[in-house]
């Protein structure tokens, strides 16, 4: 296969009670206008990173707590966040698990009951997402001497866990998506007291030499490029589109196998042709590129992003800016209808 048939892309977060109910309400209101769905990313994962930190660096034997949300696992803001250090005299760890690997098997489960039941349309596949080493590690440790010695753990023991998925879930039923974000905040030289933009390139395309070989060519394989949620969306507003482009050219060029799709960001306030103009710098091929135009200002926000965007880039999907995380509930099924109202609209 290709790469996917569908006009919409879900990023991955979807703030429903559980997977069961993520599928059954995302699965009819799409239909076949997706080519894979997200299991919601539900519990600790609905905030990302902070997965990891709670559920593998927090309390681990090699690594010192230096600080943690003041009310369990979920900040509150940016000085209410987990921070760890390496003990001293630690200069390689491991990492049993990371949990992903669980949680995509028993979300597969029920990813292929809700298809049996008819809520998932015949031909979707499961959609899993990972966060790139850099985006699962730097925030959190901001010694620099740490951070090869983690991120080589983090990625040993994610390749070990992308092994485990393909061995449960069939290649012809699974989309693998890694997210990257924090590569490109610190890429900016702007957003972290501790970034080290003169090596940011280099921690990315080591790992991207190395972990999409291991997803089968009969998977889907997609990157999603943004400059984050949280405190605020976007985190950084970004100058334009160049410095995703330029990730996102490495990952079709160095990936070391088709990459099926890329999705790039597009904060609510961008729709002048300078945010969109780096895309005429885009060599995606065959790679299907989706445009996170939707927004919470409905169709006609949508239209006119798109509209500035298709000046540079004729063909393309739509999703959201980001994963849907830091919206409410109630609001998931009208979000739904938007993107099946604005990919009627703008795509066919």
């Amino acid at each position: 296969m290709a790469n996917p048939k569908g006009n919409i892309l879900l990023v991955g977060s979807i703030p429903l009670s559980s997977t069961e109910e993520v599928f059954k309400t995302c699965g009819p209101l799409l239909g076949n206008d997706v080519a894979s769905l997200p299991d919601g990313e539900v519990g600790v994962r609905m905030w990302w990173i902070i997965f990891v930190a709670y559920q593998t660096f927090h309390g681990h034997p090699s690594i010192i707590t230096l600080m943690q949300p003041k009310h369990g696992w979920k900040p509150t803001g940016m000085d209410d966040i987990f921070s760890f250090k390496l003990k001293p005299g630690v200069t390689s760890l491991h990492f049993d698990k990371l949990g992903y690997a669980e949680e995509a098997i028993k979300s597969y489960q029920a990813f292929r009951k809700a298809r049996d039941e008819g809520s998932i349309a015949k031909g979707v596949r499961f959609q899993f997402a990972f966060p790139f080493p850099q985006d699962a590690t730097f925030l959190f440790f901001r010694d620099p001497a740490d951070h090869a010695a983690v991120e080589a753990a983090y990625e040993e023991v994610l390749g070990r866990e992308i092994d485990q998925i393909v061995k449960a879930v069939p290649a012809e039923d699974l989309a693998i998506q890694f997210d990257v974000c924090t590569d490109l905040l610190e890429a900016t030289g702007e957003y972290y007291a501790w970034s080290r933009p003169e090596t940011v390139w280099e921690r990315y395309t080591g790992p991207l030499h190395r972990l999409p070989r291991r997803v089968p060519v009969q998977a889907l394989l997609g990157y999603h490029f943004c400059y984050g949620t949280f405190p605020t969306k976007p985190a950084l507003q970004p100058k334009d589109l160049a410095l995703s482009v330029k990730f996102a050219n490495a990952a079709i060029a160095e990936s070391g196998r088709r990459v099926d799709y890329v999705q790039l960001t597009v904060p609510i306030q961008r729709d002048d042709d300078a945010y969109f103009k780096p895309l005429e710098n885009l060599k995606a091929g065959d790679t299907r590129v989706f445009l996170g135009v939707v927004n919470s200002d409905g169709l006609e926000g949508a239209k006119r992003r798109a509209n500035a965007a298709r000046k540079y880039l004729k063909d393309f999907g739509i999703s959201a800016e980001c994963g849907f995380g830091r919206e409410q509930p109630e609001r998931i099924p009208e979000l739904l209808r938007i993107h099946r109202e604005i990919a009627d609209e703008l795509l066919k």
